[in-house]
């Protein structure tokens, strides 16, 4: 008798030893995943700088518009201004608090493209009239779209005007983590991106008012065999409610399509966000 008491109490024992220490590892790893705490907004200004020079009669035009990071998490400013620094092309020499100084040097660069430009329109006799009056030009807007706790997204538009009969438009956005900057251009499982396209074609069935793939079809540049659209070239980025999936123009149609996109309710996405984004929602979802 005395042995199978000490039996089960040995056992009650180890038992409450691999309890507290499986509770102990949880704590440790526990500790050691990233917290996703409430961040402060992210203060902006906005800024624009243009130059112009007349080429002939062609006027030659460069325009840029910046929500710059004034306030904010240091890593986050960070994040982002060495991102906007990377889109417009800048000097990197030039200091991160010298955003005029960034936008003059865009502008000195994109002068730099424009001019030669219209001096060799110019200088073809067969020109016709009208394409020597149009003017060229190149603008970029940088600006904050959407903020919560505990991500933003900055979106870039770019338009360019370099003769021929109509320009060129882009839309980007880009979101990121505000606890540290870091880029949030993993938010799906790898596993879910069939399921992902096809939520996508649904979509944009309803940006083009029709009822089928087949119909749809009809609109983009696409395999003949294909079942459903292709991702986006860009990454898809948060706005208000939802992830969005934009396409460039002539990406998966026509210029006259323009840039269509799609935007997806992330609370019907939740099975097929990757964890760590999950995490992180979940995280603002509790404050």
């Amino acid at each position: 008798m005395k042995k199978i008491i000490f039996t089960v109490l040995s056992i009650l024992i180890v038992s409450v030893f691999v309890a507290c220490q499986k509770k102990e590892l949880q704590e440790q790893v526990q500790q050691k995943m990233p917290k996703f705490k409430k961040e402060a907004t992210l203060v902006t200004e906005t800024l624009t700088d243009s130059a112009s020079k007349k080429v002939g009669p062609i006027e030659c035009t460069s325009v840029i518009t910046v929500d710059y990071p004034t306030k904010g998490n240091k890593y986050l400013l960070n994040s982002i201004r060495e991102w906007i620094i990377d889109w417009t092309y800048a000097n990197d020499s030039i200091a991160l608090d010298d955003p005029a100084a960034i936008l003059k040097d865009y502008n000195k660069n994109s002068m730099k493209e424009l001019i030669p430009m219209a001096e060799e329109v110019i200088s073809e006799r067969d020109t016709n009239e009208d394409e020597r009056q149009m003017g060229y030009a190149q603008e970029m807007t940088i600006k904050k779209i959407y903020e919560n706790d505990i991500l933003v997204t900055f979106m870039v538009t770019t338009y360019g005007y370099w003769g021929g009969a109509h320009g060129g438009a882009s839309a980007w956005g880009t979101t990121f983590r505000k606890s540290d900057g870091k880029v949030l251009d993993h938010i799906f499982r790898n596993d879910k991106q069939t399921e992902i396209q096809e939520m996508i074609t649904k979509d944009l069935q309803k940006y083009f008012e029709v009822n089928s793939w087949e119909e749809l079809k009809e609109h983009l540049f696409v395999d003949e065999y294909a079942t459903s659209v292709p991702m986006p070239q860009g990454d898809p980025y948060i706005e208000n409610d939802s992830v969005v999936f934009c396409y460039q123009q002539y990406e998966i149609g026509a210029y006259a399509i323009g840039m269509p996109a799609s935007k997806l309710a992330i609370k019907d996405l939740k099975k097929m966000l990757a964890p760590s984004f999950l995490k992180l929602l979940n995280s603002h979802s509790t404050k």
